[in-house]
Formats: structure tokens, sequence, C-alpha cells
């Protein structure tokens, strides 16, 4: 990805300072003012010099994925009687990946006390993609809601998806809890290749400590819009939601360990191609001026590093009669000696 302005606006609204880069629609940070007054959290993975001069937006906080989410395979897809081919956008690989919006400058808009909106336009004739994008940022005293939306300006409906790709630190003892119904299995290069159940493995329902699952790169269907982190040690948890357009999500821990993306989206990766997949997450036909908009809420708060019911799920210890009245209890204890 060629290098490009790097420049890291920030905006203060309430408790929350938001780094914004144009280059890629990015996000650098989301800085929350501790209400106990101890300080400042960066809600998203830290921000370095490094990453802001790479130009890269995929080495910072967050950036949108438009008007397709995730990979799509060998960058092409049929769609009303024809081929559409797309940029492979990460070579060497022959696929294509979180779409367009990564690769364009954001313009940023004037903000109000509250809200904030950047947006680009794409415009390419040969794929049928030309639209209108924006992210609209709005704060309140207790959260941010970040919304991402595409407006298709072309004369022939085309296929859209979008998402969000936040990235958060993982720490030690960084625990992460949701619920989904269905997740999928996938090849060498990480494309869906069949529906599946959730195994012990990949159930995240009841809390699990990243630093066990490191290298996991899921996809799950019928997720129910909410996502629990927490940071035991730093004291504070964040709570994701997440617009019912946004109805799957993308959970990838790197094998460093070190961050963790828990990706809002609307669709199954490379649906395109598989038309099987659709009753798990389609994408959305848009005509001329048709509009798609999804959002992600971040709500953090401040927890008591004491409190034992925040114990993550993996450590509990396997002593006879630790506990065993307590069903959660058993529950996590029969997890973990299977999975971890």
């Amino acid at each position: 990805m060629p290098k490009k302005d790097a420049t890291e606006y920030r905006w203060n609204s309430g408790p929350f300072q938001i780094g914004i880069v144009a280059n890629g629609g990015a996000i650098s940070r989301i800085d929350w003012l501790r209400p106990d007054g101890t300080g400042t959290i960066n809600l998203l993975r830290p921000v370095t010099e490094q990453a802001l001069a790479s130009g890269n937006p995929s080495s910072l906080g967050c950036f949108p994925m438009v008007p397709f989410a995730n990979r799509l395979a060998f960058a092409q897809f049929e769609f009303d009687g024809r081929l559409v081919n797309v940029p492979a956008n990460r070579p060497p690989s022959p696929h294509a990946i979180h779409g367009f919006g990564r690769g364009a400058v954001w313009k940023i808009e004037r903000p109000t006390d509250d809200t904030l909106r950047i947006n680009h336009t794409h415009d390419d004739p040969d794929t049928g993609f030309s639209y209108a994008a924006w992210q609209e940022f709005k704060v309140t005293q207790d959260d941010v809601t970040i919304e991402i939306g595409v407006q298709h300006m072309g004369r022939d409906p085309m296929p859209y998806g979008i998402g969000l790709h936040p990235w958060f630190p993982a720490t030690l003892d960084t625990s992460v809890s949701f619920v989904a119904s269905d997740c999928f299995a996938t090849d060498a290069d990480m494309l869906p290749t069949a529906h599946t159940v959730i195994d012990l493995g990949r159930d995240f329902a009841d809390g699990k400590l990243i630093r066990h699952h490191r290298g996991l790169d899921v996809h799950y269907a019928g997720w129910q819009g909410e996502a629990d982190m927490i940071w035991g040690d730093a004291g504070y948890g964040l709570h994701m939601s997440a617009s019912d357009s946004l109805s799957n999500l993308q959970f990838y821990i790197p094998e460093d360990g070190q961050t963790f993306c828990v990706e809002p989206v609307s669709h199954v990766p490379n649906v395109h191609n598989h038309p099987e997949f659709k009753d798990f997450g389609d994408l959305t036909v848009l005509d001329q001026n048709d509009i798609l908009t999804g959002s992600m809420t971040l709500t953090p708060r401040l927890i008591d590093p004491t409190d034992q019911n925040l114990v993550a799920h993996d450590d509990i210890d396997d002593e006879e009669g630790s506990d065993a009245g307590n069903d959660v209890l058993r529950a996590d204890k029969r997890d973990r000696l299977l999975v971890d």
C-alpha cells in the first residue's frame, strides 16, 4: 500500500478524544478520560509513531470495510450475469480483502460538539461500484458510536457489504465474551468453506482469556450484537454493541497475542461466491441512491480488579471441591479441561 499523509487529527468531545487519520479513514485512538480522575485509557490498541508513519491503516486502531468485509476469493465474483473483478490488494495473495475504503483518503468534515463525520467517494465503471461512503462518530458522556454507511450512486444495482475492524490491546488477563449461533470452517487462506457448529474451542459465551487462544481467526453468524471485554489488572471493561445490520462477527487473535479484533460486519466473507452461505449473512443489493448503514457503540466502564466475578474462566482452579456447588464454575472448569 503506497505511503500517504498519516497526519493524526484529534477531536475532543465529552470524556473522549478521538484520533482520525484521513488515509484509510482510520481511527488512531479513542482515549477515555477515567471518571475517577486518574488519567486516560486508549480503548484501542496503542498507537505508535511508527504505525502512524507507515501510512497503513491496518497498523492503527480501527478502519472501515466497504463495499465488502474481509476476504473475497481471487478478487472476483459473478453478479447479474457478469464477472466483476476487483483489485487484489494484499500481494502476493490473489484475493481481495477489506474492500476499497481502507485504501482511500477520507475527507474530515468540521465537527460539532458531539458529532464528527468523515467521508469518501469511489467511482469505478469497470466494477460497477460507484458510491459515497461515510463514518459518523457520535459521542455522549457514556459512549462512542461509530456509524458506517454507503450510498450506491451507479445506475445499475450492485451488492454491498460493510463492517468495522477495531483492534484492541491484549494483556495476560484480557478476557472476551460474546454469544453467536453458528461459525464457519476455513481453508488455508482463511476463506470460509462450510457452515459448522460452535465447538468448545470457539465458544466465548462465558468469557475466555485471549492468551489461551492465539492464532484464532473465526467468522461467526447469528451474533447477538454484543461483546464484553475486560482488562482486570488495568481495572476497566468495554462493552460493544452493534446494530442489527451488523449481525455477523469476525474474531481474530494474532499469534503474538498482543492484540485482538472483534469486527462487526454485515455478511459472511466471500458470500459473493457461495450462495449457500446467504442465510447466514448476505450482501445487500443497492439500487441507485439506496443506502446501507451499520453502527458500533463502545461503552467503557471502571471495574474492581478484586471482583472475583470477573476472574477469567480459563484460570479457575481445577482442584476437587473448589466451589463444586457453583454451576457456572463447574461449566467453566469443564471448558478449560477440554479446550485449553
